[in-house]
Formats: C-alpha cells, sequence, structure tokens
C-alpha cells in the first residue's frame, strides 16, 4: 500500500508544494512579527498582497490564484478582523497579476513594484470600506490610515520579489 503511494506521488511537484508552503510560512511570519509590531501614525505596513502578486506574476494566473486562496485563508485565520475578506481579495489579486503579467505588463521589478503598491492599496480600501460599514470610523482619518500604511509597505515588498525573481520558488 505505501508501495503504490510512493509509485503514484509526483515528488517534484510535492517538492513545489512545499516550497509554496515555506514561503507563505515565512511571509505571514514576517507580516506578523515584524510589521504588525511597527506603527508610524497609527498605520502598520502590510506586505502579504505582494506575495499574492508575485505568484501570479511569476506562476501565472491560475496557480496565483490558487496561492492566493491559501494565502487569503491563512490571513484570515491569523487577523482577527476580517472572516473572508482575504481569502477573497487575494485569489482575485493573483489571478489578475497572471494575467497581466501574461498579456499586458513584463516581469520586471519595476511591474512588481507597481501592481504589489496597487494591490496593498486595494486591500487597504476593502478594510476601509468594511470599518465604514461598520460604522467603526471616519472617512478621512481612515483614507489618511490607508494611504499611510500602503506607503509604508512600499519598501519591505522588495523582499517579496526576490524569491521568484531568484528562481527559488519558481520551480513548475
Amino acid at each position: 500500500m505505501l508501495n503504490r503511494l510512493f509509485q503514484i506521488l509526483e515528488w517534484k511537484k510535492v517538492r513545489v508544494v512545499f516550497q509554496y508552503a515555506v514561503y507563505m510560512l515565512l511571509v505571514m511570519l514576517l507580516q506578523s512579527l515584524l510589521f504588525s509590531r511597527v506603527s508610524i501614525f497609527g498605520a502598520k505596513g502590510f506586505i502579504i498582497p505582494a506575495a499574492a502578486v508575485a505568484a501570479g506574476i511569476y506562476l501565472g494566473g491560475v496557480r496565483g490564484a490558487v496561492f492566493g486562496i491559501f494565502l487569503g485563508l491563512f490571513t484570515d485565520m491569523a487577523f482577527s478582523e476580517t472572516t473572508v475578506l482575504f481569502t477573497i481579495l487575494f485569489p482575485v489579486i493573483g489571478f489578475g497579476a497572471g494575467f497581466a503579467a501574461e498579456f499586458y505588463i513584463n516581469k520586471s521589478f519595476f511591474a512588481f513594484m507597481i501592481f504589489s503598491t496597487f494591490a496593498i492599496l486595494l486591500c487597504g480600501i476593502a478594510q476601509l470600506l468594511l470599518a465604514l460599514l461598520g460604522g467603526n470610523t471616519e472617512l478621512m482619518p481612515a483614507l489618511l490610515t490607508v494611504l499611510l500604511q500602503t506607503l509604508l509597505s512600499i519598501p519591505p515588498e522588495m523582499l517579496l520579489y526576490l524569491p521568484f525573481r531568484s528562481g527559488a520558488v519558481l520551480n513548475r
């Protein structure tokens, strides 16, 4: 029985899935241990959407969406403020980045940074809309927080580009 299981498994694909899981774990640890602790004027950096962008750009739209689903599930479990927001947003971001890389943009560092910044801004706006619908916040201070969060997230999102660009995670 166990011998049959070893014959069925394709070890290269198992290794690639393991690499994606380790990358996802490192991104989540980096977010929760470092960026959730540093606050500037009440805003904290949010780099997880950049991981979905990297997966989409370098793996394609479908694989980026699958990566985004798992990344969104784990992010929603890690943050008590959301229930399914990131589970919905991250697959859309991963697929959108993959689709754009396939047909409209190149796979350069500049394109990654622009797309990641817009993805982080999109997540911030979605969080803002949820807070406004809940009646917990005022528009202008929350909008300034979203913009500041996006600006704080730009420098560290560069870290998420390197593993995919170098090929450490990019094994199809």
